[in-house]
């Protein structure tokens, strides 16, 4: 359960992805993980990584996927681009992979507009990725290419901003936890609502206060409601409200359809099911309050008995 970025840079490479389902909070499911490697393994396949994402915010189990893929000597690469700021067991989300990204595209907590961060202690990893990025000049005195490079690198101006916005992050964060708050308190009461990353999406007994709060999703339970996901979406947007459904799971998308995946269904599920709410940093406690109340319109109208 991720954006295509996360899946297409595998491509990029010419190694072919291969797509493990998620636990309840949406985040990759662990003991699965393992399987699809030790079944992939088995049966001849070379596995070159994993990669994990930190789901809208929220760290990934990474007590079991860290010592997991070293048993087997997989590297790590931790897609951390929603999960600036987040952590996992007081450890800063990004920092547990070989290699891991930051996105500061204009929807994220922190945003340059576009582009985003690599993050290793690997130095030689770093090294290369600075001199792949830059057009893979060499150091002579006039162009000359002995690798093909890339033009990833971002912009001085928009690093500036960069700077400028982590020094409020902690702000920023702080304003999103207390929009998840409104939502919860004015929203727990109602039959067939619950949150990603609390209620019964939280495995293991983890709550959500480690998560940045990037996005408030709430998940339908359609034993209490008949209110779907699209029509929830659709009572929003008729009051000027933008809502979206959870992403879209990768094995589900025409273009990875012939794609190998290991999959329990929750990832559907929650996808079926779930809207992501309002959430930036910059709406007010009035905007918060009326999206409120046009979700609890329409959901008075799918109750069950």
């Amino acid at each position: 359960m991720t954006f295509a970025a996360s899946a297409n840079p595998v491509v990029y490479t010419g190694a072919e992805p291969v797509f493990v389902d998620s636990g309840a909070d949406g985040n990759v499911d662990p003991e699965l993980m393992m399987t699809a490697i030790d079944t992939l393994q088995a049966e001849g396949t070379r596995v070159v990584a994993a990669m994990s994402v930190d789901l809208f915010g929220r760290c990934a189990d990474y007590d079991k996927i860290v010592p997991g893929l070293a048993e087997r000597g997989i590297p790590l690469i931790e897609d951390a681009a929603e999960a600036l700021g987040a952590s996992y067991h007081g450890r800063p989300a990004g920092t547990f992979g070989d290699a891991s990204v930051f996105s500061f595209n204009g929807n994220k907590i922190m945003t340059t507009s576009g582009g985003g961060m690599l993050l290793s202690n690997n130095g030689d990893l770093i090294e290369r990725a600075r001199y792949l990025s830059t057009q893979a000049r060499q150091p002579a005195e006039y162009y000359q290419h002995t690798d093909i490079g890339f033009n990833y690198r971002l912009s001085n101006i928009l690093a500036a901003l960069g700077r400028a916005q982590l020094s409020r992050l902690d702000a920023m964060m702080t304003r999103r936890r207390a929009i998840r708050e409104m939502y919860v308190e004015e929203l727990s009461g109602l039959p067939g609502v619950g949150f990603l990353g609390r209620d019964g999406f939280a495995p293991h007994g983890r709550g959500d206060d480690e998560d940045n709060c990037w996005l408030t999703c709430i998940v339908l339970d359609p034993a209490l409601t008949t209110v779907t996901s699209s029509a929830l979406i659709a009572g929003l947007a008729d009051e000027d409200i933008e809502s979206r459904r959870l992403w879209k799971p990768m094995h589900l998308q025409p273009v990875f359809a012939s794609n190998r995946s290991f999959v329990n269904g929750e990832s559907e599920q929650l996808f079926d099911r779930g809207v992501t709410l309002p959430s930036g940093s910059a709406l007010t406690d009035d905007e918060i309050e009326r999206t409120i109340k046009v979700l609890h319109t329409t959901m008075s109208t799918g109750r069950k008995a």
